[in-house]
């Protein structure tokens, strides 16, 4: 048997998109699950081309609430106006395009209902022109950045793949009508030979095509270790005040460390973890070679320092530093380094000399296109303290470290 489409291995986040596109073109739709929140599946295609074919599918085969969505701020402008009751969804009033040239009836079929979603496309049209309430249930996509829901994914994925940003989604129910199945959206995108995505894929894509993080200002930073510029972002990404430490690198491939915020090891010199000592050689070795420090503001391993001093407490009873995490309902490691890629690009870099005993760092900036030229190992301090967290990291993090 061939591989399955929905477990294929895509080179680059720009062959994925180029597969979707090609996927929608054939009147495909695809399936996008929620793997983590909602635990779900939808199908999503680009209003703009959907036809009565594609509808009655979707219909016929999702069987859930079929909706057409649009960025809200697009929408209001549009004089769409959302329901007083959301229960925390984002609904607008429901509509139909009545198109009176041809034998128009009630707005259900599905010629009619794929005629609706073309329509809403249009960004000439507003509310007016269309009939409300229709049978075509509208929402409205938060800034992806935002809210990472199926409506924001939906939208991005057929702007990504060259539509516009109007999608047509619909919850896929088994055969049970239960829409939290994943076994079954699996067997779903075999038996009909659909491309199915996770959101995360999605957000990865997104990550890679929209610069979301810029430089804003920047000042000469002295060290103990020589002088340094430091520069602040304007960050669209995510938020955070990440920051970079730069040393100049002439024409040489620059030396880069991404370090993750810290505050007991970098600043009170805590004996827990190595994090202090890498981040001063770190220092040392950009200072000397020339390179960029990327300082990304995840405390923890992202779950931040209320979170991890519950997991310091764990590890006092001892559990390890992966199962003190698991056991406050956490992830071992929840650690993004999209931001890491964007502030590299803004800085014009693409190819670097990596400082880490990660594999997973140098993944990541792979996968977003980064060339990662070499790794240098980055040995931190060992103690009494921290012996067994390095070990940790050792084993079951698999970080490539010499105890």
């Amino acid at each position: 048997m061939e591989e399955s489409i929905s477990k294929r291995k895509y080179r680059t986040l720009d062959d994925m998109i180029s597969t979707v596109r090609n996927e929608f073109l054939q009147g495909k739709p695809v399936i996008v699950i929620d793997s983590e929140r909602e635990v779900e599946g939808d199908f999503v295609f680009p209003a703009e081309i959907c036809t009565a074919e594609t509808m009655n599918f979707i219909t016929t085969v999702g069987k859930g609430l079929l909706c057409v969505v649009g960025r809200e701020e697009e929408l209001i402008k549009r004089g769409f106006f959302k329901l007083p009751s959301n229960f925390g969804a984002n609904y607008f009033v429901p509509i139909d395009y009545p198109d009176m040239s041809s034998n128009y009836k009630t707005g259900i079929p599905a010629c009619e209902r794929a005629l609706t979603c073309r329509m809403f496309s249009d960004e000439k049209l507003n509310l007016s022109e269309f009939r409300y309430p229709g049978h075509v249930t509208v929402i409205g996509a938060k800034e992806f950045s935002v809210r990472k829901g199926h409506s924001e994914a939906s939208v991005e994925l057929v702007r990504l793949a060259g539509f516009k940003p109007y999608s047509v989604i619909i919850e896929i129910l088994d055969n049970n009508g239960d829409s939290h199945d994943l076994d079954y959206l699996y067997e779903m995108s075999e038996e009909h030979g659909l491309l199915i995505l996770d959101i995360i894929d999605i957000w990865n894509m997104y990550v890679k095509n929209e610069q979301l993080i810029k430089p804003i200002a920047r000042a000469k930073l002295p060290t103990r270790y020589g002088m340094f510029e430091i520069v602040s972002f304007q960050n669209l990404l995510d938020g955070k005040e990440h920051f970079a430490v730069i040393k100049d690198w002439g024409d040489k491939i620059p030396v880069v460390r991404i370090h993750s915020e810290c505050v007991t090891g970098d600043t009170l010199s805590s004996l827990r973890c190595d994090c202090g000592s890498q981040l001063e050689k770190a220092l040392k070795i950009i200072a000397e070679h020339g390179g960029v420090l990327v300082y990304l503001r995840q405390e923890g391993r992202g779950i931040g320092i209320s979170r991890k001093i519950e997991a310091y407490r764990l590890q006092d009873s001892g559990l390890d530093t992966y199962d003190a995490n698991v056991e406050i309902g956490r992830k071992p490691d929840e650690r993004e380094y999209g931001a890491a890629y964007q502030i590299l690009t803004s800085l014009g870099i693409n190819k670097v000399k990596l400082l880490t005993n990660n594999p997973h760092k140098r993944q990541e900036l792979e996968k977003y296109g980064i060339i990662v030229e070499d790794v240098v190992n980055l040995q931190g301090e060992v103690n009494e303290f921290n012996f067994n967290y390095l070990l940790t990291k050792k084993i079951r993090f698999k970080h490539d470290i010499k105890l």
